[in-house]
């Protein structure tokens, strides 16, 4: 049976479909991954697309978000004939602007080129010795001993004196510049950077979904599928093998792809392991400890990414079963240690990741936030993609007169002395709520009264009678604000989880080394979002405690940018181990008492 996929922007493609698969498993096939974070058993409504043609009735669940003709879930429509599917503009690889914030450092990175004329053919010395090396991969002994033989000079790429790989000289043409690629490997996006060693440059970035939310959006259901044996495990390797290669393939371009010679990775524990190939069984069970924390050496692995095949690929070491490596590298690019006074670092994720410094002490601990602060397990959730509604902000109608209209889209209350707003990334049309976009707005509606202390969205009856009209879009459970874009109550009861995991989880931390917040001198936001949030609505949210007045510090993705410093500065590698080793670790699982204070903080 002949399936036509389509997606805006590129070119029809004709595939061959099965009457066993589901068109989840087929566009996965094709390297196109949905979101699906109840791993395809039709529980979330996310992997909606556009179809036509023959395929199998809707299933009960399906009609809870589908109208199971022209639009059906991926992940339970099969094909029985011929068939037409419409991908979804958010399942292509898309571009993100700068790195997380890191504080300044000399850019000298081990990745280096070096010329080498021929040697005289007398010199009976080592060909290692004699070029001053180190190590060097079989390809690379390949390489010199061909140039030698032919008696050629060369260009040599070393990581320290490592040769990677050598390459004749020709004449006329410049030899080309070897290129390094920063990761960040979260339980629900990839990040890319493509950088140049020599000036620390960024060449290009891009993000993608982790592919293996197809499989559950929490790392336990991943550790639970892995630990089903040796089939469950390889799937989920080659899911994030495939998913890492696709994207760096998409953000450097194949004509690039030669020249990518070391990538450094950071991640949580969990997908550092399904990265590797480790059974991570043992990260889910008492007493939870690693097989290992160190960072890891995965070079074998570099043509299976999509670099150069005797490129250098290594991961950033970990703290314990869930204070990864994503933490670390994240506390590496702010220099987290090295700050004056007493500093919390919030990396909110689906894994929720805290460390406190206080005078060079450094103490960590990790919630299970869950993805909705990610966008994900929310009816019109998404990632931080075009169409993303990213902020809402209401205000006194002079204040936006004064100002102008937003970047982006917007929706006002013209009748009224209050104006409504939102934008959306890359100013297009609203698609859907990203992350800071779904905070901003919870937030806007606690503040106006339309969500109240226990999460609760307010009936239309229970509205003032000289309500503003933009109020009028809360009807039957949702806050309708934008055609199909809306915000329903399960959203707001999903944001609570997330939000009073990490706010019991702070509360504890600050228990263990007894402090409170008004000891704090300054919180520092991470995540793939931490640009676009805004300390108010974390405020008004309670994931800050309210009462907070000292400094919010957003970092962007600081897990990319500590991935970046290890490619760019030597002494980066030692200082991650000296952090990883140095940060006690407080583990929530074991304390009775966790549940309780969790359950405190899920109100507003």
């Amino acid at each position: 049976m002949k399936i036509i996929l389509k997606q805006a922007g590129r070119s029809d493609r004709e595939i061959q479909g099965r009457a066993d698969q589901t068109l989840l498993s087929l566009l996965a096939d094709q390297g196109l991954y949905l979101d699906a974070p109840c791993a395809g058993r039709g529980r979330c409504g996310k992997c909606r697309v556009r179809v036509s043609g023959e395929l199998s009735p809707a299933t009960e669940n399906e009609l809870n978000f589908v109208d199971g003709a022209a639009e059906r879930l991926a992940c339970q429509a099969r094909p029985t004939g011929d068939a037409v599917v419409e991908i979804p503009a958010e399942a292509r690889f898309s571009s993100v602007k700068g790195l997380g914030e890191a504080e300044p450092y000399a850019v000298d990175s081990p990745l280096k080129t070096r010329t080498f004329e021929p040697l005289d053919r007398q010199d009976n010395t080592d060909l290692m010795t004699a070029r001053s090396l180190g190590r060097a991969s079989i390809q690379a002994l390949n390489q010199l001993a061909v140039l030698d033989g032919a008696r050629e000079g060369g260009q040599a790429v070393l990581w320290g004196d490592e040769l990677l790989k050598i390459d004749p000289t020709i004449e006329g043409r410049e030899p080309e510049r070897p290129l390094a690629v920063a990761v960040d490997l979260g339980t629900t996006g990839l990040a890319v950077a493509i950088i140049d060693p020599a000036t620390g440059a960024v060449a290009a970035q891009g993000t993608a979904l982790n592919p293996q939310t197809a499989c559950g959006g929490d790392v336990i259901s991943r550790i639970t599928m892995a630990g089903g044996g040796p089939e469950q495990q390889a799937h989920l390797q080659n899911l994030i093998l495939d998913g890492l290669a696709a994207l760096i393939r998409e953000t450097a371009g194949e004509a690039r792809l030669p020249n990518l010679m070391a990538a450094a990775i950071s991640g949580n524990t969990t997908m550092m392991y399904l990265l590797a190939g480790i059974q991570p069984k043992g990260l889910a069970q008492a007493p939870y400890r690693p097989a290992t924390v160190r960072g890891l050496d995965l070079s074998h692995l570099a043509a299976r990414l999509g670099l150069n095949e005797g490129a250098k690929v290594f991961t950033a070491p970990c703290i314990s079963a869930y204070v990864g490596g994503d933490i670390t590298a994240g506390m590496l690019a702010v220099g987290l240690q090295k700050l004056p006074g007493t500093v919390l670092f919030i990396d909110i994720g689906t894994n929720g990741e805290i460390v406190l410094s206080h005078k060079g002490r450094l103490v960590g601990t990790s919630c299970a936030a869950g993805p909705a602060l990610e966008g994900m397990n929310i009816l019109c959730g998404q990632r931080a993609t075009p169409g993303a509604v990213d902020s809402f902000i209401q205000r006194p109608r002079s204040d936006s007169e004064q100002q102008g209209e937003p970047r982006g889209r917007r929706f006002v209350d013209f009748t009224g002395d209050d104006v409504f707003q939102f934008t959306t990334i890359g100013e297009a049309a609203p698609t859907g709520i990203c992350g800071s976009g779904l905070i901003d707005l919870i937030a806007a509606l606690i503040s106006a009264g339309l969500i109240d202390k226990t999460g609760r969205l307010k009936p239309p009856k229970e509205l003032p009678a000289n309500a503003p009209a933009w109020m009028e879009g809360l009807k039957g459970g949702r806050f309708n604000f934008h055609e199909n874009v809306f915000l329903d109550q399960k959203d707001v009861r999903q944001v609570q989880l997330a939000k009073g995991a990490i706010a019991a989880a702070v509360e504890m931390l600050l228990e263990r080394v007894e402090m409170t917040i008004d000891d704090l001198d300054e919180i520092i936001i991470a995540g793939a979002f931490g640009f676009h949030l805004r300390g108010e609505s974390l405020k008004t949210i309670s994931l800050i405690p309210p009462d907070y007045k000292g400094p919010l510090r957003f970092v962007g993705n600081s897990s990319l940018a500590g991935s970046a410093r290890m490619l760019l500065s030597p002494p980066a590698l030692e200082d991650l181990d000296a952090l990883a080793a140095a940060t006690e670790v407080l583990e929530l699982g074991f304390d009775p008492r966790f549940q309780t204070v969790f359950v405190r903080h899920l109100g507003f």
